[in-house]
């Protein structure tokens, strides 16, 4: 038995039940609180972080944007391959992303990984989000390789349920909610999580002199959600 404990003791990436369990010292805050909270400190350091959607467009920017912009700030670009959908350049100023660092992939998807893959090795992109099918186990080990020995954070964004056994640091299934978004952490290094619901601000706010340039009925109609537009 003691043999086996100093075989273990030389292996630190082998956990044993009798280990008490120590929260990572690494971590990238990710701009919201209470999911810094949750994770013991925020996203990965380094590695892929699978987020399991419904439907795109659910917020999923909104989450991971904080981070990205923070590490922005001291690399030389960041990617985001493969959007579903035009990306607002005015939202990423908003978010404090620098534009003349980004770097937009519109391609197939498996000229896209191949990209991804480069940009995650070259050692100027310390963050990238990636759109797209669930991975195969084989793409998986390939992004998360390239992205833990050259300390960069993939976000991958799926609507598809991958195999559960997936080579990724953090794997997280999300589902929007009126508040914001409910948030099942599926894998992570450390203890279990139970679901919470982390909130949003709204996109935009009700315009305040609406009642000024409306009548009343039709000002009172609209969702609370929408400013209108004058001509």
């Amino acid at each position: 038995m003691v043999m086996i404990d100093n075989i273990l003791a030389l292996h630190s990436g082998i956990w044993t039940a009798n280990r008490l369990y120590q929260p990572q010292t690494h971590c990238r805050p990710s701009g919201h609180a209470l999911l810094d909270e949750k994770l013991d400190g925020g996203w990965p350091e380094s590695g892929v972080v699978e987020l399991q959607l419904p439907c795109f467009g659910i917020g999923e920017l909104r989450l991971v944007l904080p981070a990205i912009a923070r590490a922005l700030e001291d690399s030389e670009l960041t990617v985001f391959a493969t959007p579903p959908g035009e990306i607002n350049p005015i939202a990423l100023c908003q978010a404090g992303l620098n534009l003349e660092k980004v770097v937009i992939l519109d391609t197939s998807t498996s000229s896209s990984l191949w990209c991804v893959e480069q940009a995650l090795k070259s050692g100027c992109c310390r963050s990238a989000v990636l759109w797209g099918e669930a991975l195969s186990v084989t793409q998986a080990r390939r992004l998360q390789l390239a992205a833990a020995e050259n300390d960069c954070l993939l976000f991958m964004i799926t609507h598809q349920q991958s195999v559960q056994g997936l080579p990724v640091s953090c794997r997280l299934a999300i589902t929007p909610v009126e508040e914001g978004l409910s948030i099942r952490v599926v894998k992570r290094r450390g203890l279990p999580v139970l679901p919470f619901t982390l909130p949003l601000p709204a996109v935009c706010n009700t315009f305040s002199l609406m009642d000024k340039f409306l009548p009343l009925p039709e000002a009172n109609s609209l969702p609370s959600n929408v400013v209108p537009l004058f001509r």
